[in-house]
């Protein structure tokens, strides 16, 4: 009887694409402004990646080495991608307090240093560990693709760290032979870079390639701020709509209704 009266009806009088566009425009809108309302409805679901950095700083702990993390060039985006680099650092640092590993970072740009070094010292302070902090394994690089390369390759040759994160842009493919030396010093490799055609360079030598948006995402996550956690949560909604509307046309489709006229 149901599928008789729907089987009658067309959505002639219904523009499908116009109630979509206002399904996620809403879900957007409620996912950037109820958190700043006070609504803390929203929860950012753990990523993958988070297991892969925890194991990562355990790997080390049990080979005794440290733990590099590199953060390729001068560019880096936008400021939500730098806030989400720093606060994976502070994150990092903790962890290795916690379990007693040597953290080391590279980054190329002074003032993303000064960031670096004030966030690696409060991780260590929140590890309840804070002579661990060692101000020279925050390594600044003066600019240049080959300073950038030497030193990466230096400290992974005389640190010999047990596991190496890369995030960032490395321009110009420099991170080919960081990368390498990183894989024949047998590291556990989690690579990540802002550009697509780096990205795929990148995937190839690392055993966990993260994407430019899982960065950000992580650092969200790590901070559980309910501004910053918004938009992610948002997109989760949006696309939950999407497949809900997708599904109900599939069985409107099936039940012989006239979608489009």
């Amino acid at each position: 009887m149901l599928f008789s009266i729907i089987s009658q009806i067309t959505l002639q009088y219904v523009d499908v694409l116009l109630v979509t566009i206002l399904c996620l425009s809403f879900a957007a809108i409620a996912g950037l402004v109820l958190p700043k309302m006070g609504f803390e409805w929203c929860a950012l679901r753990r990523v993958p990646a988070m297991d892969v950095i925890d194991e990562a700083v355990q790997i080390c702990a049990e080979r005794g080495r440290p733990l590099l993390q590199t953060l390729g060039t001068v560019r880096y985006g936008t400021s939500q991608f730098v806030e989400s680099i720093v606060t994976l650092a502070r994150y990092l640092t903790k962890q290795c307090g916690e379990l007693g590993v040597r953290y080391i970072t590279i980054c190329q740009d002074p003032q993303l240093q000064l960031l670096l070094y004030d966030f690696a010292k409060q991780g260590y302070v929140e590890a309840g560990r804070p002579e661990m902090f060692n101000a020279k394994d925050i390594k600044y690089v003066v600019a240049g693709m080959t300073q950038n390369q030497l030193e990466n390759v230096d400290t992974i040759r005389g640190d010999k760290p047990a596991a190496f994160i890369g995030v960032a842009d490395y321009n110009a493919g420099i991170c080919v032979p960081i990368f390498q030396e990183a894989v024949t010093a047998g590291c556990f490799i989690i690579g990540s870079s802002y550009w697509p055609d780096e990205l795929a360079q990148v995937a190839m030598s690392s055993d966990y390639a993260l994407m430019t948006a899982e960065v950000s995402i992580v650092g969200a996550y790590i901070d559980n701020d309910p501004e910053k956690m918004a938009p992610f949560v948002g997109e989760d909604i949006v696309k939950l709509i999407l497949i809900g509307i997708t599904v109900s046309l599939g069985i409107l489709w099936m039940a012989g209704v006239k979608i489009f006229v």
